[in-house]
């Protein structure tokens, strides 16, 4: 019996809504883990971190629900021009704004790509005091920090579930430097 072309495109959308439903699940299963996650923090770890002034001795403050609910981040570490940045174009099958691409160490500052809904460019202190993204902690490393970090901003499905950092390149030593090819 040949397959023909409706039963072939039933198949599909059939295997499509099993992904949706199976994406609603793990979805559904992530958010009762994190709200389990943030009352367990505010139950038993809040307090001991509040009595103890951990934000004041480790100079670290205490966690927002912003941060709970932030999506994972991945920074992209490794010397400089070895590729972090055409990575980061691949992934996402564009180009995105703010983005120096070289033979030569051009990334000279920490970039986090965000999923939004027009391209943009965001600076680094205004990101830092954004009540919705979860970089308020970056605020205690000052100005000079902030002004080499700043936001990019695009539509992308990539972004929709984890956030980019591109960074500079670390410097290697004189043995590496020689021997690029």
């Amino acid at each position: 019996m040949k397959s023909t072309p409706k039963k072939n495109l039933k198949k599909q959308m059939s295997g499509s809504e099993s992904s949706k439903k199976l994406a609603t699940e793990t979805s559904d299963k992530s958010a009762q883990i994190s709200t389990k996650l943030k009352s367990i923090y505010r139950k038993a770890v809040l307090p001991v971190e509040k009595r103890y002034k951990y934000d004041y001795f480790f100079e670290s403050p205490l966690l927002t629900e912003v941060e709970f609910d932030s999506k994972p981040q991945v920074l992209l570490i490794g010397q400089y021009s070895v590729g972090k940045t055409s990575f980061i174009r691949y992934l996402l099958g564009r180009d995105f704004p703010g983005q120096r691409i070289g033979p030569e160490p051009t990334t000279d500052r920490f970039t986090v790509l965000i999923n939004g809904p027009d391209e943009r460019t965001i600076p680094g202190n205004a990101l830092s005091v954004h009540p919705e993204l979860p970089f308020r902690g970056l605020e205690r490393f000052g100005v000079s920090f902030l002004s080499r970090f700043e936001g990019s901003q695009l539509p992308s499905s990539v972004l929709r579930s984890i956030t980019l950092v591109d960074t500079p390149g670390i410097l290697s030593g004189e043995k590496q430097r020689t021997n690029r090819g």
